[in-house]
């Protein structure tokens, strides 16, 4: 498995990281995203219901251990990310300010997509696009 090398450490230990932004606190994924997660998740557990743009996935949150089924939507910009139901159910829910370093990786037992928290800065780095 290729690692992205990242700005320092824990960035390096993740596949993607994103930022989340104050104005934006979805999750956005560009190409190479989606072929790490298509080179990684087995289709029959990544794709529970596939409808015109948009998939659900199974989503496991390592820092609270909650288990989630999420929509995996195309935007209008033909960009697909996690939206509704990542601000709904995770943003919100842990009171994430849009400042938040967030690390993803297909678990290879599970094969589920895995996020934590790397950190969470004043600084904006980047954002989640």
């Amino acid at each position: 498995m290729s690692w992205k090398m990242g700005k320092n450490k824990a960035e390096r230990e993740f596949p993607f990281v994103k930022w989340l932004t104050k104005d934006f606190k979805g999750v956005r994924f560009v190409e190479s995203d989606l072929k790490y997660l298509y080179e990684n998740m087995d289709p029959v557990v990544a794709v529970i219901a596939e409808k015109e743009g948009e998939v659900m996935i199974p989503v496991w949150d390592l820092d609270t251990g909650a288990n989630y089924l999420f929509k995996l939507k195309k935007d209008t910009d033909g960009v697909f990310g996690l939206y509704e139901d990542w601000i709904e159910r995770v943003a919100k829910r842990r009171g994430f300010e849009g400042k938040e370093l967030i690390g993803f990786y297909v678990n290879q037992v599970t094969l589920e997509l895995t996020f934590t928290v790397i950190n969470t800065t004043n600084n904006m780095a980047g954002s989640s696009k």
